[in-house]
Parts: C-alpha cells; structure tokens; sequence
C-alpha cells in the first residue's frame, strides 16, 4: 500500500514539474501539458513573469506547440509583461463544463473562458499566435441560437490600460 502511495506521489510530482514554466531572468516558457489541461502552467508561468513593477518579464507560448485550454483562467494582476506567441492555444469541447465554470461578463447572458488584463502588456502574436475556441461544437450545440446564456468568448480583456495586442489570429470563437 505504501509502494502504491509513493508512486502516485512520484508521478504526481512528475507531471506537476512537467506543467510548470522553464523560468528563466524573468522569461517563462510555458510547457504544453499535452492532451491534459495546460491552464495551469498557463497561470502559473504568468504568476512567476507576469508582474513586474519595476522592469519587463515575458511569457513564451512556443512556436509549433498546442495548449489544451479545460478550465477558467483569471489572469487580471498583469503589469509590464511581454507575450510571445507563437503556438496554439484550443479550447476543450467539454460544452457542459463550459456553461458552468465560464465567469460573468455582466451583459447579454454573455460569459468568459479567460479574464486577462492588467497594464503594460504587449502581446505579441507573430501572425502565428492562436487562440482557437474550437467554435464548431457550439455552433452545432446551440443550433443558430443567438446569445445563448453561459456561450463563452475565449478571452475577455479586462482594465487594461497602456497596452498593444498584435498579429493575434483568433479562430473558431465559441462565441462571436
């Protein structure tokens, strides 16, 4: 039993170290979980680059790389931080999750997979850069249905102020 223990510790430790950013001087490279839920080394790698009161930090999404997105981010505390875009960010088609873990955007029954924001960002997204909501599942699932409740957009951008987004390709939107 306790064999069984320490092994499921080990792998957990394994696959947490896998998910978190490779940090380095203040540029976070963040590591794709594969077919699991790469939120968490999203926020994380924003955590530990993505405030910086006095210089500039960076957050990396890799060139050639997909990130499954299946849960909420909140990312709002932002403060002089560059994004380096390159890979592929794809929402899960998980439609029930969705509709009740998507957060309020306090208008037309309209809901956020993402809240992003703060000051001083440049997200640069090298014409490569994408956000992709995997839209076709709930264009199927709401059948021409206008403003469905809890449809969310991929990301809201929230307060933010003194900041460039750039050469974003954003596809299949979940809502617009």
């Amino acid at each position: 039993m306790l064999s069984i223990f320490l092994l499921l510790l080990t792998f957990s430790a394994q696959v947490l170290s896998q998910s978190g950013p490779q940090t380095s001087n203040g540029v976070c490279v963040v590591q794709s979980a594969g077919k699991e839920d790469s939120a968490p080394a999203i926020e994380q790698a924003f955590a530990a680059c993505g405030r910086n009161p006095t210089g500039r930090g960076k957050v990396v999404f890799s060139n050639d790389t997909t990130y499954n997105i299946k849960t909420f981010m909140n990312t709002t505390y932002l403060q002089n931080v560059d994004i380096d875009h390159q890979g592929t960010l794809i929402w899960s088609t998980d439609i029930q999750y969705w509709l009740n873990a998507s957060q309020p955007v306090g208008y037309q029954n309209q809901s956020s997979a993402w809240w992003f924001g703060g000051e001083g960002i440049h997200w640069y997204g090298n014409g490569t850069g994408t956000l992709n909501g995997n839209g076709q599942v709930w264009y199927d699932f709401i059948n021409g249905q206008s403003n469905y409740p809890r449809r969310p957009h991929q990301i809201t951008i929230r307060n933010t102020t003194n900041s460039i987004f750039e050469g974003l390709r954003f596809v299949q939107s979940q809502m617009w």
